[in-house]
């Protein structure tokens, strides 16, 4: 018997997203559901330089670039992307892609058209400002976004509380999922890792992203640090890409504060899995002091290496802390003071992270968080 296929489109497809959902959630939905999984992506001088046509058995497509021009990029690669679906779309049994936006409506109408017994999913990041997108989007712009929602036969949102705005003011309980982002158990058991008991861990508190960037708010971090009196044998790694104008800031901080060059540490972007992961088994601590998240995969990390989850209150950091027995701690928007005092908790009670009791954290495995969507789709039908 032939094998279904999923499809995936998603334009700016890099080597970080191999580890991410971009490619994880169709890369399990594939193995749940015993489909063949096609990647479309746009190519790019960063991505042709390592994508090959092929990884842990996904077949990766690089559309061509209809104009050459960069300012014309995104409206060159949306093109595209319906001209493959027009050519491609009968062979597709599910077409996935991300983000509850106007590209996504028209590639599910188009494909719907062409494919009517095809079925179509979309996964939202985030999805908390559905009612704001709805409520500043003009009539037109929400006629095409209704025939979206209707057209589409599986929406996942990555958090309790989109779920609940998603439910109560768009009328599609049959087909909308709650889908948090998983933990890669797979890759785990490839690179032999053994998780660290929380007893065993060193002094460590780790930060991982895009540091410097507005989002990620690093200034926060360190202010907080600043303000911290006493380090004793405690040490901070920053991990992720720095961005250019953040390096001003970095050595500003170290021209304040000399005595903390080896105390706090910026490690840059560390892209092997084997190795990040090991930061996260030994550290004691994540902090996370983000302005805004959807769902960020470090959460999954950090819970899956029995780190003390410390964040500001965004997207999965409230559920991640509830499911790990609220060993954690949520601190205010933009309130360096907050975090240092946690901070000087952990470093001055030696009884404060005492209390974890030690535990499997593999309930968050893709598997798991990806089972209520996988049931619906085997059983053909749309929702539960």
């Amino acid at each position: 018997m032939e094998s279904k296929n999923l499809t995936l489109v998603f334009a700016h497809f890099e080597k970080e997203h191999l580890g991410k959902d971009v490619f994880l959630v169709p890369y399990y939905l594939g193995k749940e559901l015993s489909y063949e999984v096609t990647i479309v992506y746009q190519k790019t001088k960063t991505n042709n330089l390592f994508i090959n046509n092929n990884y842990k058995g996904v077949k990766l497509r690089s559309l061509i670039n209809i104009f050459k021009l960069k300012k014309l990029q995104n409206i060159s690669f949306f093109l595209s992307s319906l001209l493959y679906v027009i050519k491609n779309g009968k062979k597709i049994d599910l077409l996935m892609t991300f983000h509850f936006r106007f590209t996504s409506a028209i590639l599910c109408i188009l494909y719907k058209m062409i494919n009517p017994n095809g079925r179509f999913y979309l996964k939202v990041d985030g999805g908390e400002d559905i009612l704001d997108v709805k409520n500043n989007s003009s009539f037109i712009k929400n006629q095409i976004y209704n025939k979206l929602l209707k057209k589409c036969d599986y929406i996942s949102v990555e958090t309790h509380l989109s779920f609940k705005l998603w439910n109560e003011n768009l009328n599609i309980s049959e087909k909308i999922f709650l889908v948090e982002n998983g933990f890669d158990e797979e890759e785990l058991m490839k690179l032999s890792l053994n998780v660290i008991p929380f007893s065993e861990k060193e002094n460590k508190i780790i930060t991982v992203g895009r540091l410097g960037t507005f989002q990620k708010n690093t200034v926060m971090f360190l202010k907080a640090i600043e303000k911290i009196s006493n380090f004793k044998n405690w040490k901070f790694y920053f991990i992720g890409p720095i961005e250019e104008n953040f390096q001003k800031e970095i050595e500003l901080f170290y021209h304040k504060n000399p005595s903390l060059k080896n105390k706090v540490i910026f490690t840059g972007p560390i892209l092997e899995k084997k190795i990040l992961w090991e930061y996260y088994n030994k550290a004691k601590v994540f902090v996370l002091t983000s302005i805004w998240e959807g769902y960020a995969i470090v959460f999954s990390e950090a819970y899956r290496f029995n780190n003390y989850i410390i964040s500001t209150d965004v997207g999965g950091a409230k559920e991640t802390i509830e499911k790990n027995e609220n060993f954690g701690k949520l601190v205010g928007q933009n309130n360096d003071e907050d975090l240092k005092s946690v901070l000087e908790q952990i470093i001055n009670d030696n009884n404060y992270l005492i209390k974890y009791p030690d535990k499997d954290h593999s309930d968050n495995s893709w598997q798991i968080c990806l089972k209520s969507l996988v049931d619906s789709i085997k059983n053909n039908k749309i929702g539960v």
